[in-house]
């Protein structure tokens, strides 16, 4: 939930950081949104040999009643791998949750079911999950690459001062969201809630690399009666102990025999 909470309340912290310097700077949006534009993940990334970390949470919340009383359920997958930006490749460890809540807005409410499955091994090969060990599909969604027509919009926040590093945010309506995430995605949705996107960038040698990207999306659909609550939070640090990153991924692929 930590991610979920740091995605979410991004704009809080966009609106607190805002005018805090005397003298700010723009930052050059378009540039960035035509290196996401072109899938050139290798040359936009701050990433140490094309090697970035990342983790992902699919959290798909589920409400209804039985015999008058509410009951909610809640479906977790969290993924934290190894992104290869020279392939569009992806490894990493995924685990899936659940937990039950009879009567959720109550202060009696209670848990009533918790359990985690074991951890599993997959990989991210084009544009889909696969466990490695069973070749079962994984239904999460992999968004980084995913961020084409970005140049389209203008950001809700683009300038930065002296004592704060430049980002830029943007807050998506329903349209931006179809036209630039879940044209790729396809999601089927009945009700559209939110999406945003912020990067965190950091300047070397006069240029901006993005040293941090985070993409949220919530929906709503009604199955049977339920009405079902999808919140996807992805973050990517490429800045973040690459080399250690890159070994990882090695030793990695070599123990799956890939």
């Amino acid at each position: 939930m930590k991610k979920l909470v740091s995605v979410l309340f991004m704009p809080l912290m966009i609106g607190m950081m805002s005018g805090c310097s005397l003298i700010t700077k723009e930052v050059d949006y378009q540039k960035i949104a035509d290196d996401l534009n072109k899938k050139n993940m290798g040359a936009i990334l701050y990433a140490v040999d094309g090697y970035a970390n990342y983790d992902q949470t699919s959290f798909i919340v589920t409400r209804y009643k039985v015999n008058g009383k509410k009951k909610e359920e809640t479906n977790t997958i969290s993924i934290s791998g190894i992104y290869n930006t020279n392939d569009n490749t992806a490894i990493g460890t995924g685990q899936k949750s659940y937990e039950m809540i009879d009567n959720p807005d109550s202060p009696k409410g209670k848990k009533v079911k918790d359990n985690k499955e074991p951890s599993f091994h997959l990989k991210y090969l084009n544009n889909q999950y696969i466990n490695i060990k069973t070749k079962e599909l994984v239904d999460v969604q992999f968004i980084f690459d995913k961020l084409q027509g970005i140049e389209k919009l203008k950001p809700d926040h683009y300038e930065y001062g002296l004592d704060e590093p430049p980002f830029v945010n943007y807050k998506l309506n329903e349209k931006e969201f179809n036209e630039i995430i879940n044209d790729d995605l396809k999601i089927k949705y009945d009700k559209f809630k939110s999406a945003s996107i912020f990067i965190s960038l950091t300047e070397d040698n006069n240029k901006l690399f993005i040293d941090d990207l985070s993409v949220g999306a919530v929906w709503e659909n009604n199955v049977n009666n339920k009405q079902v609550q999808y919140t996807l939070v992805n973050e990517i640090d490429p800045s973040r102990d690459n080399k250690k990153a890159f070994k990882e991924f090695k030793l990695k692929e070599k123990a799956f025999g890939n």
